[in-house]
């Protein structure tokens, strides 16, 4: 709507713009031939129009990536980079029922860790450990930031064979850390999947995460898989 109330005021500032400079320099030079008014005038309005509307155009399109360009950044995390729990939840209302695995993970003993060395130091775990899921999963996988120490990634078109590989992938990787002088790094993960374990986001987040659960009770710096749909 606002981009045709634009058009339109600036197609009439043209319109009174062409009428006085028609009248006060063209018509003198054509002087009573019709024909040539006629045409010049097609002309100039032609032109006139035409740099007008392309200047319109290339401002709205700014207007457009800039936008979008906003849009993206509001669904960044912005110490790690990764999406954040917004982006996750409007992509769970559209994701299609096909087969993904989702992958939650969590740092071993971030709380203690912060408490005894700073969130600081804290934050830079969380950046590195995203660092690493960033560099492992493929191009069409999405990695979120689900809340404080938690990151959730789904694996688009993968089942939870691949999926265990891609996040025992994840797991050495960040075991492989430097974090000196402060202790190594580790994490917990649980995998569900879709359509294996369930069809429906929220049950595969569910499982997941009890999945997760499973890991740190048993040992931490594990991974662990939901056998049996529910």
């Amino acid at each position: 709507m606002k981009i045709k109330v634009l058009l339109l005021c600036a197609m009439l500032i043209v319109g009174v713009f062409f009428g006085f400079f028609y009248h006060y320099l063209a018509m003198p030079i054509f002087g009573d031939n019709v024909f040539f008014q006629c045409l010049g005038s097609g002309v100039i309005f032609g032109f006139t129009s035409y740099f007008i509307v392309i200047k319109i155009i290339k401002k709205y399109y700014k207007l457009e990536q800039e936008n979008k360009k906003l849009e993206r950044d509001i669904d960044i995390d912005k110490l790690t980079g990764l999406y954040n729990r917004r982006a996750f939840d409007k992509f769970s209302k559209v994701i299609s029922k096909t087969v993904y695995s989702l992958i939650f993970i969590d740092i071993d003993n971030f709380r203690k860790f912060n408490n005894k060395y700073g969130h600081e130091a804290g934050d830079k775990v969380l950046q590195k450990v995203s660092d690493s899921i960033k560099n492992n999963i493929r191009e069409i996988d999405q990695a979120f930031r689900y809340g404080g120490d938690e990151i959730v990634v789904i694996l688009s078109n993968c089942n939870k064979d691949n999926a265990i590989q891609i996040g025992e992938k994840i797991r050495n990787c960040v075991r492989g850390i430097d974090n000196s002088p402060q202790p190594s790094i580790n994490i917990s993960l649980g995998v569900a999947s879709c359509p294996e374990d369930g069809d429906n986001i929220l049950d595969i987040i569910r499982l997941s995460d009890q999945a997760l659960l499973e890991s740190k009770k048993i040992k931490e710096n594990r991974f662990t898989k939901i056998n049996n749909k529910e």
